[in-house]
């Protein structure tokens, strides 16, 4: 087939549309499919799978970020970029799940395992769709579902609730767009962009779907030079083209404005080589041939570190397929676009985005090539088969002993998927062992449990181990716990009991160090005495940047109410008759505290004044 035209479901001219693309076939012939009911066996085998996995994992890092914004701020807080994301449908998913069943992960477990069957589904819709219904879309079909690849993106709410959408528009997408390359219809363009944009709500990243349109245009529903089939696609299916187009620049012009937060630029980065090394090497090539089966641990993260034999293994299996494909097939190699295109941007995007910022070490993370395992699967498929109706399919030109030997391949296939699912029960047991937020979660909630009364504590961050510090404000209890107004309060002054929530979660006392002490009073027994007019204790040296508690140790003649001020913070509160213990939260800087207000006829003496960061007594280090 040489001809330079778009082609359509049938043999016909350009231009020409037939009144149906039979490679959609009828329910009542799938129902009897063989091949679909062996497809349809995997897919539920996968979501069973990964029902297990998912059902065990727990909250993380970013997932509690989303929903302190979202409670915090509005709705209007998901339209704002976050770490460089712009996924107002994540945000908005996120703040769903903690509205039916705060701290559940059942319901963002279910939203996941149901992300991940319409990409199921979509998948091996888009493989009837390309090759009809042939036991030859099963290989595929199962390096995508048992790939360890797309594991942190089932498991982890953050990832997931990104990439999924994105696999699905992919897939999806993919299916409606060949339809609009065979039969011309618009309306199937129309669906192909509506996937697009349905997936840029949750993932920016899914722009790069629009390439897939592009890439499976060019080479195979056109002919001739390349300048030549981009002609060819323009002139025939010009109206789809710039529908792609059109959403490629609008969000484009939305994107970069609000959500990029890093130069591209900096791509070319001394990082760079490792980059491509980590992702290539160690990731994919392994990842996507059932590896990589050994790893290395970061905190609750597993990297990829398949060692010298697991890389020689991973790139002489690639070798040699390339080699079988090129040597049986015609037109086999140009599928390595599509894996070579989204390992080209994943590559510049965690080069530029992370690996500029904190080191070449984080490209080693699955998360940044999550959708390498779908896109692997459609390139396998167009590799190995030819596409129904396209212009240049690919073609056998002499037979394989690996390709055509479906025993061969089936066992091969067989070897690759336990594998796959050997490397993510590794990774996922990683995951869950050494949790910290679960633990803690669990600790905490049960300490509230036992109080009748809501448990004043000091507001401050969670451990780092549960949300790393640059989330300050997301991370402090008060914005994660607000559905909890019944179980905990936030005093700003409290008389002789300050709690804290120590790394465990437990509820326990607080002590406020003497990072600043106040300075010995004039009054001898007494230090300073405070009566109805204002008194100021000036400390031995200034406090600053914010956090600081102040700790009064006092003894009064009477009940009266106080003012307290220190810095630009100032607070009303009481003294209580006799020897206790006065904490009132401080400002951003001072360096003196003054105290106002009592009533007339009380008195109170303090030479007891200490500053600091408030602690919990089972980590305090005197």
């Amino acid at each position: 087939m040489t001809g330079t035209h778009v082609r359509t479901g049938r043999t016909t001219s350009a231009g020409t549309a037939p009144a149906h693309d039979r490679s959609i076939p009828h329910w009542d012939t799938w129902r009897h499919d063989r091949v679909i009911w062996a497809a349809a066996a995997m897919i539920v085998a996968q979501l069973a799978f990964r029902a297990w996995l998912t059902y065990g994992t727990w909250f993380f890092g970013d997932d509690f970020n989303f929903v302190s914004r979202m409670v915090n701020e509005g709705p209007g807080a998901a339209l704002r970029q976050y770490a460089g994301h712009v996924m107002p449908a994540g945000m908005y998913l996120s703040w769903l799940a903690d509205v039916i069943a705060p701290f559940d992960f059942r319901v963002n477990a279910t939203m996941l395992l149901g992300m991940q069957g319409l990409a199921d589904i979509g998948l091996l819709v888009l493989l009837v769709r390309l090759f009809g219904s042939r036991p030859g879309i099963l290989p595929p079909l199962a390096i995508y579902l048992f790939s360890v690849i797309s594991v942190p993106v089932a498991i982890w709410w953050a990832a997931g609730v990104n990439q999924l959408p994105m696999q699905v528009a992919l897939f999806w997408g993919l299916a409606s767009h060949v339809t609009y390359l065979r039969t011309g219809r618009f309306r199937s363009a129309v669906a192909a962009a509506a996937w697009v944009v349905a997936g840029l709500a949750f993932f920016e990243k899914t722009l790069l779907v629009l390439g897939a349109f592009a890439i499976v245009g060019i080479a195979w529903f056109a002919s001739g030079s390349l300048a030549h089939r981009l002609r060819t696609l323009l002139r025939e299916r010009r109206a789809g083209v710039l529908l792609y187009v059109g959403v490629g620049l609008a969000y484009l012009a939305v994107y970069i404005p609000v959500g990029l937060t890093f130069s591209p630029g900096r791509a070319g980065n001394d990082a760079l080589p490792q980059v491509v090394s980590n992702v290539v090497l160690h990731g994919y090539l392994p990842g996507v041939l059932g590896g990589p089966l050994q790893w290395d641990h970061v905190d609750q993260w597993s990297l990829p570190a398949p060692g010298p034999l697991g890389l020689l293994l991973a790139v002489t299996a690639f070798v040699l397929v390339v080699r079988e494909l090129a040597r049986s097939r015609r037109r086999a190699l140009r599928a390595l676009w599509l894996p070579g295109f989204f390992l080209a941007c994943d590559i510049a995007l965690v080069s530029a985005g992370r690996a500029s910022f904190v080191g070449a070490l984080i490209s080693l993370d699955y998360r940044y090539q999550g959708e390498l395992a779908a896109v692997t699967a459609v390139a396998l498929a167009c590799a190995t088969m030819p596409i129904l109706g396209a212009t240049e399919p690919v073609e056998t030109t002499r037979p394989s002993p690996l390709l055509d030997r479906p025993q061969r391949v089936s066992a091969l296939v067989a070897l690759i998927s336990l594998l796959g699912v050997v490397s993510s029960l590794q990774y996922v047991h990683h995951w869950d062992t050494t949790t910290q937020a679960r633990p803690y979660f669990r600790t905490l909630f049960a300490s509230l449990d036992e109080q009748e009364q809501p448990v004043p504590v000091v507001d401050t961050i969670v451990p780092t181990s549960v949300m790393l510090g640059w989330s300050y404000p997301d991370n402090l209890l008060s914005h994660l716990l607000q559905h909890y107004p019944d179980r905990i309060a936030y005093p700003d002054a409290a008389t002789d009991h300050l709690n804290m929530v120590d790394h465990r979660g437990n509820v326990v006392p607080a002590v406020v160090p003497d990072t600043r002490r106040g300075r010995p009073g004039p009054k001898p027994g007494c230090g300073y005495r405070v009566r109805s007019r204002p008194v100021t204790i000036p400390l031995d040296g200034p406090v600053v940047f914010g956090g600081w508690w102040v700790r009064i140790g006092y003894i009064a003649s009477g009940g009266s109410p106080v003012t307290v001020t220190a810095g630009d913070a100032s607070y009303d509160t009481t003294v209580e008759p006799g020897v206790h213990a006065l904490y009132v939260r401080g400002g951003g800087r001072f360096d003196r505290v003054h105290l106002s207000g009592l009533a007339e006829g009380v008195s109170l003496c303090t030479d007891d004044v200490t500053v600091g960061r408030p602690v919990p007594r089972t980590e305090f280090s005197p």
